[in-house]
């Protein structure tokens, strides 16, 4: 039996395996990539910042790099605000659009008394189940081709 349900696993499962591989070569690769990243970045402050003292002087050279990366940050910021603002209005948009296309307060109560029609299990039942069915699909616009529209 347990060879069978490792067979299983396999099938149900098989690509968990390379899956999280990959996902941990990413995250490991990743990191390295930030750290030499962030180790370029500072070398370029510091490269800018001995540039600038030599012209400036070095109290100038340190608040024109303060006050340009500051600006970089508040640019960035104002950039994730935007990108989060347009992502709330597409979540919104799509929960409006799933919302409008519910069927109305009438064919969900009579879809909630289903399981107990099921309950008789007659050829009655079954036949007023199926019509419901395809009553909500219809009005759903289930079958419907857009040329007839």
């Amino acid at each position: 039996m347990l060879p069978l349900f490792r067979h299983l696993g396999v099938l149900a499962f098989g690509k968990v395996q390379p899956t999280a591989t990959r996902i941990t070569r990413s995250l490991i690769g990743g990191a390295i990539v930030g750290v030499l990243a962030l180790t370029a970045y500072v070398a370029l402050l510091l490269a800018i910042g001995f540039y600038l003292s030599d012209e400036l002087g070095p109290v100038y050279a340190a608040l024109i790099i303060a006050g340009v990366t500051a600006l970089c940050g508040i640019i960035v910021i104002l950039v994730i605000q935007a990108m989060n603002k347009a992502t709330e209005r597409r979540m919104e948009a799509r929960r409006r659009a799933a919302k409008s296309q519910l069927p109305d307060p009438m064919t969900l109560q009579l879809l909630a008394g289903i399981p107990a029609m099921m309950k008789g299990r007659s050829l009655l039942t079954t036949a007023a189940i199926a019509a419901l069915v395809f009553g909500v699909a219809k009005m759903q616009g289930v079958g419907r081709d857009e040329r007839d529209d």
